[in-house]
């Protein structure tokens, strides 16, 4: 049984399921403001904020870092780096505070999952 498991378990993705659906944000980056901020208000600031990120160049078209930044916040909108912020345009923070967040998109997953409320 555990061969199967192994044989067709692999390259198994996480498939998101947010409650919504937000022209311009990847599924999964929903689906954590969804579960990081649960007021409705909150929510649309966070998606305004990854909306406006991502006009401010392709780097923020990545969904891991976008995760990271999310992250980063501690569950705060309060905590959102500034899109006009400095330390979204210093490489020494990006590299060293950031990115090492989650060295893999699937640690990303991980993290998305676990924040996941269940929908019972």
């Amino acid at each position: 049984m555990s061969f199967f498991k192994n044989l067709f378990g692999k390259g198994q993705t996480f498939v998101p399921t947010p409650t919504q659906q937000i022209e311009g944000i990847p599924p999964i980056v929903v689906q954590a403001i969804e579960n990081l901020f649960p007021k409705a208000v909150d929510q649309k600031h966070a998606f305004d904020y990854v909306l406006e990120l991502k006009k401010r160049g392709r780097t923020y078209h990545n969904p891991e870092i976008l995760l990271e930044l999310l992250y980063y916040s501690q569950g705060k909108i309060e905590n959102l780096l500034d899109v006009n912020s400095p330390l979204l345009g210093d490489y020494h923070f990006m590299m060293e505070q950031i990115e090492p967040i989650f060295p893999k998109m699937k640690d990303a997953e991980e993290w998305v999952k676990s924040i996941t409320k269940s929908q019972v």
